[in-house]
């Protein structure tokens, strides 16, 4: 119990800490908390990446459950609960273990979900891979200063991210043009604000419709998913199942195997080294 306490002590002393450094480079920087807020790397206190961070990839992306999943202490851990279906999940990395089985640590409650059981949230960045060849260089566009124009997840998403009003003038280089003729421009970063979309042919339009709906993309697919297309980086069901079954076993399930590691030990130091010994 007083163990318990301790760590508990201990981990909140170490968010206030980070918190009252956060506080400090607001105030001596003199910049907005949300432009510092999206310009920090976001590390998990998660017990298993603090301990595997080297092992682990950053990607800090946004996926959603289509039904009701578990999620994990730890990779190939024990189950600690379930997150519902249509839940939004910010995956901050994925560690992936010895059989090839990938794992998101998830920010908003630090426990880890199978990224086969998680699908991407389309975004910009999927946007620009899927669209690599229609994205063109041009004539630099520019948006004056204080000109408000809508933010877009990606050309078309239909996803309205708010209103910027940028206090000095915004360069383009890069372009998409859409079925309706309409020019978007790449924002690749601006005070915080990171890979957004403006329709520079309609800047202040908030009603620009989705186009088509995004494909749905698994976090990791399963093989007979892959339909026998490039299976890398792809796991089987047996393998996830496997894993699954693993991780609905009770607690003196992993316990007991050290713990009777330890009893043998100690039989085998009484027989060879204490007996011998009083012999």
């Amino acid at each position: 119990m007083r163990k318990s306490f301790f760590e508990g002590r201990e981990k909140t002393t170490r968010r206030l800490s980070k918190g009252l450094l956060f506080v400090l480079v607001i105030v001596l920087s003199g910049i907005n908390p949300r432009q510092v807020r999206a310009d920090l790397i976001l590390e998990p206190e998660n017990q298993f990446y603090q301990t595997h961070s080297d092992q682990c990839e950053y990607v800090d992306r946004q996926y959603y459950t289509q039904s009701k999943i578990d999620s994990w202490t730890a990779p190939n851990g024990r189950k600690s609960g379930s997150i519902p279906g249509n839940t939004r999940l910010q995956i901050s990395h994925i560690y992936t273990d010895s059989q090839g089985i990938e794992w998101g640590v998830y920010l908003e409650d630090e426990k880890w979900v199978l990224m086969a059981d998680v699908y991407l949230v389309y975004d910009s960045r999927q946007f620009i891979e899927d669209h690599r060849e229609e994205i063109f260089s041009g004539e630099e566009e520019t948006l004056p200063a204080g000109e408000k124009a809508v933010l877009w997840s990606y050309p078309c998403s239909g996803e309205n991210q708010g209103i910027l009003e940028p206090e000095e003038e915004l360069t383009f280089s890069e372009f998409y043009k859409d079925s309706q003729e309409r020019i978007w421009g790449n924002l690749g970063y601006y005070r915080g604000i990171r890979d957004r979309w403006i329709c520079l042919s309609d800047p202040e339009n908030e009603e620009i419709p989705m186009e088509e709906e995004p494909p749905v993309i698994p976090g990791q697919a399963i093989q007979e998913q892959a339909g026998g297309e490039n299976t890398e980086n792809t796991v089987t069901e047996e393998v996830l199942q496997e894993v699954k079954e693993k991780g609905n076993h009770p607690v003196w399930f992993f316990i007991l195997p050290a713990f009777a590691a330890v009893v043998i030990a100690g039989v085998f130091i009484w027989i060879f080294w204490i007996r011998k010994k009083t012999d």
